[in-house]
């Protein structure tokens, strides 16, 4: 039988991450993701995660080295609200060329 633990919603979205062994984490920590991207770095700094943690600077930043990664073959996470992804969506139509 499985086991249940109570667990904040941002770091159980951070431990599904971890658990897709995701190779790069493009992080750019704003509100309401904030959690999400702290909680990754801490288990790529405590070595539980073995994936490269870029800092980003904004939305286009993240979506852009994911683009970039995954034309390189590498499985990659970020997050964000809904409505950066929606700016950053131009971004993501690069990824189709």
């Amino acid at each position: 039988m499985s086991r249940r633990i109570g667990l904040e919603v941002s770091l159980a979205v951070s431990e599904a991450a971890s658990a897709c062994d995701v190779d790069v984490i493009a992080a750019y920590p704003i509100t309401p993701q904030t959690h999400i991207v702290e909680h990754l770095s801490e288990l790529v700094a405590d070595g539980k995660l073995d994936a490269e943690f870029v800092p980003v600077e904004s939305e286009h930043s993240a979506i852009s080295a994911c683009v970039g990664a995954a034309a390189a073959g590498a499985r990659c996470f970020t997050s964000s609200a809904s409505s950066p992804v929606f700016r950053a969506k131009k971004t993501t139509s690069f990824s189709a060329y």
